[in-house]
């Protein structure tokens, strides 16, 4: 575990977000270093597979995903009229495999856009990614170092990373104030206080918390909370698991005791995170387990109607066990990679079209619209939601918990873990056989290195 101002991926989070700070050197405009290609330049096609990562940029017309990347597809192609660029977005819940049958068929994309220590890291260490530290050569030093490390395979850069977002809880304020709850100003509960405050929130028409275990996606946020009575996810050096000790076990049987009573919405076992926010957005769930993306996709959301109007947003650090600290868990560490290329220039540009998306002034435009953290040190931004900064403050002072997402076999064990989750949520196993089960196969994945 590492603190938010310490080493690491530790130091990701307020130093680029505080609130109305300058940041490093000036952003570059669109196309700078670029310069237009001669009208006998050799033809270049790329293809560029865009994880569901953001929207709704700033300055672009972005409602759905995939919108940005099309449209700097487009001011590209515009500064080399000899390159097409043909961009698909492709859901994370489906990219995993979509890429990996095209890598097995030796046809995947030139350019990939995914999370980087849970799936672009395989194939860097599988040998198809190029290296990238021409993209960043010239300008290295607003390159948060802590992110480059994300990126980096056997001491070689392959892919390059645009942020991270934090964990938070959100609580629909309109619920609560309806049923005389008043809501914590240091923005903390204990288990007990939440549990008391859902127990007057929750009705015939109102979910009090909604858990998720349909697959592996936003599986952080299922972790965090059986972090909540203390439990160590693992060893520091990722040899032993230990999420199975007795804070893990009652952690995970406090949450089916919340199931037990009729706080949280059914389905645990076949609902995904996109489930999850869905009852919230109607105003159906009073308290949502995300990540910070949740700010702008409310904001969005209110102004084009997918929101319904009565939900208010109050942010929430982790709920935890009274006399445990805090500590949250990060993800959302995508970033782009370029597949292995036998034409030296439909190489070189791939490598000037990652340079293209990854300028400052892009960066910060996506972290931004998602709350996120900045990779590089120009790419600052103001937070203006009153409610987002209050919570970012308070998130800094935390922890984070190292998950190992780093290790080669994370992928595989991030599979283990759901279906026991399903398995606690439908009865068919203790919250203790549940999580040894997970830890024995965790561990036996640790032994093989």
């Amino acid at each position: 575990m590492k603190k938010l101002v310490n080493k690491g991926v530790a130091v990701l989070i307020m130093a680029s977000l505080a609130a109305g700070c300058a940041g490093g050197s000036e952003p570059k405009p669109a196309g700078a270093g670029a310069e237009t290609t001669a009208g006998n330049a050799k033809p270049v096609k790329l293809t560029v597979w865009a994880g569901t990562g953001f929207k709704d940029i700033e300055g672009y017309d972005s409602k759905n995903y995939g919108d940005w990347e099309k449209a700097k597809a487009k001011e590209f192609q515009k500064l080399h009229p000899n390159v097409t660029i043909q961009v698909e977005s492709v859901p994370f819940t489906e990219i995993e495999q979509k890429v990996n049958v095209a890598v097995a068929g030796n046809n995947p994309p030139d350019i990939l856009y995914d999370n980087i220590p849970i799936r672009i890291s395989k194939h860097a260490r599988n040998g198809v990614l190029e290296e990238l530290e021409a993209v960043v050569s010239a300008d290295k030093a607003d390159w948060k170092e802590a992110f480059l490390q994300m990126g980096t395979i056997n001491g070689k850069l392959y892919a390059l990373p645009l942020g991270s977002v934090p964990q938070v809880m959100f609580l629909n304020k309109t619920i609560f104030d309806k049923h005389g709850v008043t809501l914590p100003q240091d923005r903390s509960w204990t288990w007990n206080e939440m549990k008391d405050a859902l127990k007057k929130a929750a009705d015939k028409n109102i979910y009090g918390i909604a858990y998720f275990a349909k697959n592996e996606q936003a599986d952080q946020v299922m972790v965090s909370n059986l972090l909540a009575a203390g439990a160590q996810w693992a060893n520091k050096e990722m040899t032993e698991y230990t999420i199975n000790g007795p804070a893990g076990v009652e952690a995970l049987s406090f949450m089916l005791s919340l199931q037990d009573e009729g706080l949280v919405a059914p389905g645990t076992a076949t609902m995904d995170i996109s489930g999850n926010f869905e009852l919230f957005k109607q105003g159906k769930l009073a308290i949502l387990n995300h990540t910070s993306p949740v700010f702008g996709d409310l904001e969005a959301g209110k102004k084009n109607g997918a929101v319904d109007p009565s939900v208010e947003v109050y942010g929430m650090i982790p709920v935890v066990k009274e006399g445990v600290t805090p500590r949250i868990t990060v993800t959302g560490e995508n970033g782009y990679a370029i597949f292995k290329q036998t034409d030296e220039e439909k190489k070189k540009t791939a490598i000037e079209f990652v340079k293209f998306l990854t300028q400052s002034d892009n960066i910060k435009a996506i972290n931004k619209a998602t709350y996120g953290i900045s990779a590089r040190k120009s790419a600052t931004y103001e937070i203006t939601n009153k409610d987002a900064a209050q919570v970012f403050e308070l998130l800094n002072r935390l922890e984070i918990v190292d998950l190992g997402k780093n290790k080669a076999y994370f992928s595989t064990l991030r599979q283990k873990f759901y279906p026991e989750m399903q398995a606690a949520f439908l009865k068919t196993k203790t919250p203790k056989q549940a999580l040894d089960d997970f830890v024995k196969n965790a561990n036996e994945l640790a032994a093989k290195k």
